[in-house]
This record gives C-alpha cells, structure tokens and sequence, in this order.
C-alpha cells in the first residue's frame, strides 16, 4: 500500500515548482529502467543530460512519482535521479519481509546508481523518512556527496513511529520502513557527523551554486508569503530552527 503523502510535502513540492517556474520551460529527456539489485528489482529513471547530479528520495511509503512537479523544472539545469525504494512504484515485488532499515536502503540506492552508471559526486535531497535515508547514504559514501537538501527530514531524535501502523497494510513496503525506524535512528546515530566538505574537493563548485541559487529563491517566496521555512534551510520550521546540512 503507498503511503499517502503529506500537507507538508505538498507544501514543499508546490514552493519549489513555484521558483522553478521563473526558469523557461524546455522540453526533457528522460530515461527509466528496472535493473536487479541483490534480489531485488528497482526502477530508476534519470532526466536532463548535464550539470550537477540530483539524487531524490522519498519520504516513507511514497515513489518516485512524489518529486513529478519538481523533477522537469530541476532537470533543465541538472541530472536528476529519481527511483522508487523495494516495494514501491514499479520496484516490485518486495523481496524481503524484515524490517527496512536507512544503512539497507543507502547500500541498496549506491549499487543502484554502480549498475547504472551514474557517477557522483551526488547532490542528494530528502524528504520526511527519505531525509534520514539520504542522511546515511552521506555517511557511507562521503566521498561521492556535494551536498544534502533536507525537506521536513526526520531527525535521529525524531519518534520511532511516524505513521501510525494501523493505517498501513502489514508487510508492505511502508509498514516494513516504519518497522525499520527505530534501528535506523541509531544506525544513523552510530554513524558519525557528515563532512561539511568531502574530500573530493566539490563543495565550491558549480553543486553548491545551484544550491544557493535555490536556496535565495525559496527564501525570498517564503518570506513574501509568509511561509514558516528556516532561511537557507530547505526545511519547515516545526518549533525550532532545523539543522542545516551541505
């Protein structure tokens, strides 16, 4: 069962497509593929052919099919990556029945991008349960990351439970990634701090630009609208200035 998605990320997807929308719409390419990983078959799909490379994770229980309003816009200056977690969207079936855990699905989305020959470096963006996801895939891989967007991303301190597991179907997908919260708090917890500039020397280039550019966007229609996001942040405010990561 997909989980449904949230005021929240709407919201967010909705401010983003409206500063996307200041860049002239062009038609772009696009390419999606099923390749096996371990047991399991994901699909990937990439559009646009040049500028930095965007890796977008979902929040939990949602596909790919989240990020469509954000995807086109995005892919008109950058390489975006978009796929859908085991058990999601076209990734069928779902070849597990244990919990799904951040360091499973990290290691699952790098042999995904080896297989189909998406080097990095990888700008990565998260939303909700995709937050903490991309989080440890940063602390995996941080030679490969030039940077992490965080939408609403769950937080190591956040609670274990974040969707009630009476409203999801057991054994799918979504109530397996629920089930794996807890463990992969800690995985993340035990993982370490992120570098603020990998060693592969990215941070100054033309990655970080598109990311201030976005940013000064957002920042400016959100104040114009009165919109709770943290300045620079990518991030509703929810009680407190969230941490920013880049």
């Amino acid at each position: 069962m997909r989980g449904n998605k949230s005021p929240s990320l709407r919201a967010s997807t909705t401010l983003l497509a409206t500063v996307l929308a200041f860049l002239m719409p062009t038609v772009v390419r696009s390419h999606g593929e099923i390749l096996t990983v371990g047991d399991q078959n994901l699909h990937i799909e990439t559009l646009g052919e040049s500028g930095p490379t965007i890796v977008f994770e979902a929040g939990l229980g949602n596909d790919a099919s989240t990020w469509r309003l954000v995807a086109a816009p995005v892919a008109e200056f950058a390489r975006v990556v978009l796929y859908d977690r085991a058990g999601l969207g076209q990734s069928m079936p779902l070849s597990t029945n244990s919990a799904i855990t951040a360091d499973h699905v990290a290691t699952n989305l790098h042999k995904l991008l080896v297989a189909a020959e998406i080097g990095p470096p990888y700008l990565l963006v998260g939303h909700s349960l995709g937050g903490l996801y991309v989080q440890m895939f940063a602390r995996k891989y941080p030679n490969e990351v030039s940077g992490i967007v965080l939408l609403d991303s769950s937080s190591t301190e956040a609670p274990s439970e974040l969707k009630t597991r009476a409203r999801l179907e057991p054994g799918s997908a979504a109530y397996l990634e629920q089930e794996g919260v807890a463990e992969s708090n800690e995985q993340v917890r035990n993982a370490g701090a992120v570098s603020r500039c990998p060693s592969h020397g990215h941070c100054g280039d033309r990655s970080r630009t598109v990311l201030q550019g976005l940013g000064a966007h957002v920042d400016a229609l959100a104040a114009a609208a009165g919109c709770p996001f943290a300045s620079g942040a990518f991030h509703r405010r929810a009680g407190e200035r969230p941490r920013h990561s880049d």
